[in-house]
């Protein structure tokens, strides 16, 4: 009798293995393999049959008792595949040559993880998995010496810290698709910073940028009124820091900038249509608040493009003769759009130039 596991990651994988290594001990639906709930034999019967097999794809495996790759895994492989693998305690994986590439994809860590002081020298692979939030803050990589092309963490709930790691001059991090909730923003900061200064030395700038903004974005949940001396340093700060998020990205998205331009330029135009505005042909184009539904929509929407070109004028600082504003209302909004203006285009040119010289 087979095995009755199948992978959720490939409906065409099962598992070959028969279902009668003990009959006495195994139920009658998986393996020793990938029977949850096993008894201390039958842990026992696994492992011995993954050295006598000398196992590499452990998909889909659940491991009961703690896992020590060490002491288990003394034999040549071409791959470590712990996809859709459940480790009930702890996995350790330290002070171990992993030679190969190594995948957790689907994995869930019910306890602690370690893959301290171990050299890798293959990819390390981390999607859609799980770690234990209990020990969200250990330090799982410490003194890892990783000589591998990639180190790879997408989509992934609860990761620990990267602190001290040691990167070979050409390994990429990817990380991707990682968040982290309240309690945990020092790790987001922490990991992005990390994989940031691995982009910027192997100049993976595509993904420098990235990086960056989730440092800065983390960084800026961090920030107390407890840091600052005055309140007036604190809200100053925090002033600037949300121009940075909201406004540029970070310096990450000018698209931003873009459309904050369009809302600025259309909202002045709208302040205009009630701020004294005439041609030099003595056309007002102004109306009063009280005569909005005087007009038709056909008219308003006219002195309002008419307007628009007026606030575009006014925003870039170009200057314009035919319009002009008549009263003192008009001429402060004026003042305030050009002040704006020029303000938004100076943020906007150093974006640019930034993510020019960055490429």
């Amino acid at each position: 009798m087979k095995c009755g596991w199948k992978s959720s990651l490939d409906s065409k994988k099962n598992c070959d293995n028969d279902v009668k290594f003990d009959v006495d001990v195994l139920d009658a639906t998986y393996c020793i393999c990938h029977k949850s709930g096993k008894s201390e034999e039958e842990n026992e019967l696994m492992m011995e049959f993954i050295r006598n097999e000398k196992l590499c794809d452990f998909t889909g495996f659940v491991f009961e008792e703690d896992f020590k790759a060490g002491e288990i895994i003394d034999y040549d492989y071409d791959l470590l595949n712990f996809n859709e693998v459940v480790f009930r305690k702890d996995a350790d994986f330290s002070n171990v040559e992993i030679k190969k590439v190594i995948k957790f994809e689907n994995t869930k860590f019910c306890g602690r993880v370690s893959f301290r002081h171990s050299m890798i020298y293959g990819n390390c692979i981390f999607i859609n998995t799980e770690f234990n939030k209990e020990y969200i803050f250990d330090h799982i990589f410490k003194g890892v010496h990783f000589k591998g092309q990639d180190l790879v963490i997408k989509n992934i709930k609860n990761f620990p810290r990267l602190d001290a790691i040691l990167f070979s001059n050409y390994s990429k991090i990817i990380l991707e698709k990682t968040s982290y909730d309240k309690g945990e923003y020092m790790n987001g900061k922490i990991n992005y910073r990390i994989a940031r200064n691995q982009a910027s030395k192997i100049g993976d700038y595509e993904r420098t940028g990235n990086y960056y903004y989730n440092e800065r974005y983390y960084g800026s949940k961090l920030m107390k009124r407890s840091d600052y001396g005055k309140l007036s340093e604190y809200l100053g700060e925090k002033f600037f820091d949300d121009i940075a998020k909201y406004v540029t990205g970070y310096g990450q998205k000018p698209w931003n900038i873009i459309i904050l331009i369009l809302l600025i330029i259309s909202v002045f135009a709208f302040l205009y249509l009630f701020a004294g505005i005439a041609t030099v042909q003595n056309r007002d184009l102004s109306i009063g608040i009280n005569e909005v539904f005087q007009y038709s929509f056909k008219d308003l929407l006219s002195r309002y493009l008419n307007l628009w070109y007026l606030s575009m004028m006014t925003f870039s600082t170009l200057g314009y003769d035919e319009i002009y504003e008549i009263s003192s209302f008009g001429k402060v909004v004026s003042c305030v759009e050009v002040f704006l203006g020029m303000s938004t285009g100076a943020i906007w040119t150093s974006v640019i130039l930034k993510r020019l010289l960055h490429k």
